[in-house]
């Protein structure tokens, strides 16, 4: 994505981030098909890292019945200012500010991670104690690094009105929905608080839920092969041109499969 457009997407509230420049962290490890980038200070907690990562990816692939198209590089950040310096000169924001609770990205080459280290003090609405939690954030930026290597924009450029398909998917693969988000997409449709356009399902209170809960369905009714499809689709009309539906068409059978 052009740096504008990834700024306005993130601060609506999507993790997705381009690749960026090649950052280089000091200390550097390849294993089991991982290659990890961190430093001093997060080597006590890499092994752990590796394990969780190993296991999402095995997961992803598993869920997408393929593997990860290419190598992609996981940057452990030390803290929040290094993690934000990355991303600005990555959109060529200089003075982009970040939330609290945005602490990892993913594109085709590489997962950027805020270390769960210091979640505590530096990140709001993760806790690094928890860590099934923290094992589902890997594996969201992981489906969105096999969707950019999968896509032919490989850092989604100029593709916000597919940030529901994006974010939905890696809240379904990750385990997110079920785990954390079931109740959602019930409660906004119950609230009169759908999205009345798939352009505007990952924004609100219920964006996670209700992105996951679309696309649960279409993996549902269309099945698994033609997700796995849809991870080339560009836009939105070519998306649901796949599908064979209307946009109207299918936000009026997502609510009456998932709400009350």
């Amino acid at each position: 994505m052009v740096a504008t457009a990834v700024l306005t997407v993130l601060l609506a509230g999507t993790p997705l981030a381009p690749a960026g420049p090649d950052t280089v962290l000091p200390r550097r490890v390849a294993r089991a098909g991982l290659v990890i980038e961190y430093t001093d200070a997060d080597s006590a907690g890499v092994p752990d890292l590796i394990a969780m990562l190993s296991a999402g990816r095995a997961a992803v692939q598993a869920f997408f019945g393929a593997p990860f198209a290419g190598r992609f590089t996981v940057r452990v950040f030390p803290d929040r200012a290094s993690l934000t310096a990355h991303w600005a000169a990555a959109w060529g924001v200089p003075d982009l500010r970040t939330e609290c609770w945005m602490v990892a990205s993913g594109v085709a080459g590489e997962l950027a991670l805020l270390s769960p280290r210091v979640w505590k003090s530096e990140a709001c609405e993760h806790e690094p104690a928890d860590t099934a939690s923290t094992r589902r954030v890997l594996w969201h930026e992981l489906v969105h690094v096999y969707h950019g290597q999968h896509n032919p924009r490989p850092t989604f450029d100029g593709m916000d009105d597919l940030g529901w398909f994006a974010e939905g998917l890696a809240v379904v693969a990750s385990g997110q929905l079920d785990a954390e988000h079931r109740g959602d997409a019930r409660q906004a449709i119950a609230a009169g608080q759908s999205p009345a356009r798939l352009a505007t399902a990952w924004s609100g209170r219920w964006r996670y839920g209700v992105s996951g809960s679309l696309v649960e369905y279409v993996d549902r009714t269309w099945g698994r092969g033609v997700v796995t499809a849809m991870l080339a689709d560009t836009t939105q009309s070519g998306l649901l041109a796949r599908l064979g539906v209307t946009e109207e068409e299918l936000l009026s059978r997502w609510r009456a499969s998932a709400g009350p």
